[in-house]
């Protein structure tokens, strides 16, 4: 069975605190496994942010490249590839603007120096072979969200669902339906405000588009549940579902585990068959977990959680 655990964000301290709490120790290489043969599942976003982003990669690469856990790959993965890969027309695939920069500035720091520049290479030739989503017998994993017609074009493109460096150069193309591919799976759904309205995220920047909670049937949501902003003046309006450019949502009753959000407060299950582990360990919220045995119903009793510097269930 899996422990499938949040966005960690080069927060090693919570990792180990989390590991030990499911029951994992390290064996004679260092190597974090479960004396019952559980498997962690990450779901990506294991850099930039956070004090321990070295730390937290040694963790994790250890772990999956010694058959103790599986990972998927998160969209500060995928922007690292492209920030570091450079583009046949000159400069990189994503370009190094300020807030590029300033995102993944934790990370350059944290291998400044020539030997450790040399391992930072490594590690972005790893994360390429991180596939973009899982799907095992009973579950299905992805970073961001897993919409079935973005699934279907991604396994019809990378059959093992893992990036190619032609695929990456073509999803760096505005308007490609690479793009659109990589965009959905590993940062979501996202929807014009209507009217002039606006927000500014996490880094302050303004944003006349939303994240969409596409778990949920927007028919049946007001706009403080379907969208992943508070809105003020929408909140307790009906969504204007006419008004969206996609209706869809997640229908399924197999279990699907993604991070990617930045939740806040108490964790808990979205839908009985659908959990964000992602509660913002990079902003002073938690790491958290949830420790699957099979079951097609998820149990908010399995949510495992790291606050500050003790681990509660």
């Amino acid at each position: 069975m899996y422990d499938l655990i949040g966005d960690i964000h080069g927060h090693a301290a919570e990792l180990h605190l989390m590991l030990n709490q499911l029951g994992y120790e390290p064996d004679a290489q260092g190597i974090h496994r479960h004396p019952a043969g559980r498997q962690v599942i990450f779901l990506g976003d294991f850099i930039d942010r956070g004090p321990a982003i070295r730390e937290t990669l040694q963790v994790v690469r250890g772990m999956v490249d010694g058959g103790a856990a599986l990972a998927v790959m998160g969209n500060h993965e995928y922007n690292a590839l492209a920030f570091w890969t450079f583009h046949p027309g000159g400069g990189h695939l994503r370009p190094h603007l300020p807030h590029h920069i300033l995102q993944h500035l934790e990370t350059i720091r944290a291998f400044s120096s020539k030997e450790l520049f040399a391992e930072w290479q490594d590690y972005l030739a790893w994360f390429m072979k991180l596939p973009l989503f899982l799907e095992l017998p009973g579950l299905r994993v992805v970073h961001a969200c897993w919409d079935a017609r973005y699934i279907a074009y991604l396994r019809e493109q990378l059959p093992d669902a893992r990036l190619t460096d032609d695929f990456l150069l073509r999803a760096s193309r505005t308007g490609s339906d690479e793009l659109a591919a990589i965009e959905v799976t590993l940062k979501g759904h996202e929807t014009a405000l209507p009217g002039n309205h606006h927000f500014f995220d996490k880094d302050g920047h303004r944003r006349t588009m939303v994240r969409t909670a596409w778990w949920r049937n927007p028919v049946a949501a007001t706009y403080h549940d379907y969208f992943l902003e508070s809105i003020e003046a929408l909140a307790g309006l009906p969504v204007d579902v006419a008004a969206l450019p996609d209706a869809s949502y997640y229908q399924d009753e197999t279990p699907v585990f993604f991070g990617h959000y930045w939740l806040r407060g108490e964790p808990r299950l979205l839908t009985p068959h659908s959990v964000c582990l992602d509660y913002s360990v990079a902003k002073g919220g938690e790491l958290v977990a949830y420790r699957w045995h099979g079951e097609q119903t998820l149990t908010p009793d399995s949510l495992v959680r790291v606050v500050g510097q003790q681990a509660e269930q």
